[in-house]
């Protein structure tokens, strides 16, 4: 059965779907953006989580009754679902983007530092992203990312030559961007801006890479934990 709950005393789950989700309890939790959660349980055990926000969905699934689960994503609709890859193909869809998850262990050995200018944060992952990270417009991205740092839920690193930025909770954190100035490429600044921003955090810190950065993480001490997916409505 899928119910509604209120609050987030659910077991930790080590997928990035569900750092997804423990992410936005971080950060909106109590107010009135928190998102809404629901549990599925099979034989009394938490099988599957399942977060909105807006209109996207994030799908943790362990154990799951899929074709219920099915059902009630057909009831309340989606703009987006973000989940594994196998999850995705167990509710029946074959159409998706589709990106390699890495995830590491972080001890978190450094404070984010100096406020962080978000204009500035924005430039730089903007300037150094061609085409491999995806970033809101800024008038969307300024008010999350703000609420975010005030409230504990990220974390940000910028320096002369690029940005990063992840998001966090008490189980770790996502990184939600990373990004060196193309000028400045070629000179491991990339490695030492990643390390930054995993020094800031502590517990499992996952990422999505495409092709192109998947061995960048993994140089960098990730390890590849399988694939994520997102399907539009």
């Amino acid at each position: 059965m899928i119910s509604l709950e209120n609050k987030a005393q659910i077991p930790y789950t080590p997928k990035i779907s569900f750092m997804q989700t423990a992410c936005l309890i971080s950060a909106f939790s109590g107010s009135s953006l928190a998102p809404d959660l629901w549990v599925q349980r099979v034989n009394g055990r938490p099988s599957a989580v399942i977060s909105r926000y807006g209109g996207r969905l994030n799908i943790t699934a362990d154990g799951a009754d899929f074709a219920e689960i099915k059902e009630f994503i057909r009831v309340i609709g989606f703009s987006e679902i973000f989940t594994e890859k196998n999850t995705a193909i167990s509710l029946g869809f074959d159409s998706f983007s589709e990106f390699a998850v890495l995830k590491k262990t972080a001890q978190k050995i450094a404070e984010q530092g100096t406020q962080v200018s978000l204009s500035a944060l924005y430039g730089a992952l903007k300037l150094g992203a061609d085409g491999e990270i995806t970033l809101p417009e800024f008038e969307a991205f300024a008010p999350d990312v703000s609420h975010r740092l005030r409230h504990g839920a990220a974390t940000a690193v910028l320096t002369s030559f690029g940005g990063a930025l992840a998001f966090t909770n008490k189980f770790g954190g996502i990184i939600n961007g990373i990004s060196v100035n193309s000028a400045a490429r070629g000179h491991g600044l990339g490695s030492k801006l990643l390390s930054s921003i995993c020094s800031t955090v502590c517990g499992e810190i996952f990422v999505c890479a495409n092709k192109k950065t998947e061995e960048f993480y993994i140089k960098n001490g990730f390890t590849p934990c399988g694939e994520a997916v997102i399907i539009r409505g």
